[in-house]
């Protein structure tokens, strides 16, 4: 049974979220601008799906028709009106109308957001290679194994009656 509290323990570092935030650590330490960094460390707290929306504009050339947006996004259409609320609000997109089309809300991010929106991009590719490093450690069989040991794993702690 040692080993079942030491696979536990593991397993519950993947999705915790107390103690430290490496992810906010990391965008804290690549900021470029201080005004990014009061930013990043005052806000409460990003949730994921905030900096996917910073970076979806980023990668938009910061500019992006709510409707599109929300359609490359995962979220409801409240959900997402929520986050880009929330993003307005603290100065990191501004929303707006064209002159051809009055109805359609546009998004764009600001220098800050913009910033933001690239550091995520590149924190999710920083973390890409790490994960491919420890990956290139172990046979293809290995990483098969161990992919079908989390799954079950995952689905055990799921399925609780």
């Amino acid at each position: 049974m040692v080993k079942l509290k030491k696979f536990k323990e593991v397993f519950d570092q993947l999705h915790t979220d107390e103690g430290a935030d490496p992810e906010k650590q990391w965008l804290m330490n690549h900021a470029q601008s201080d005004s990014t960094r009061a930013a990043i460390r005052n806000s409460r707290n990003f949730t994921h799906s905030e900096l996917a929306i910073l970076s979806t504009l980023t990668e938009h050339d910061d500019t992006l028709a709510f409707k599109l947006l929300q359609e490359e996004s995962s979220l409801s259409q409240g959900m997402l009106s929520r986050y880009v609320e929330r993003l307005a609000n603290n100065g990191l997109i501004e929303k707006f109308h064209t002159p051809e089309n009055q109805k359609a809300v546009m998004l764009r991010n600001t220098t800050i957001g913009h910033e933001i929106g690239d550091l995520h991009l590149k924190l999710h590719a920083a973390q890409n290679r790490r994960y491919k490093e420890v990956l290139n450690r172990y046979s293809r069989s290995e990483q098969e194994t161990v992919l079908a040991f989390l799954n079950d794993f995952a689905a055990a702690r799921q399925s609780l009656e």
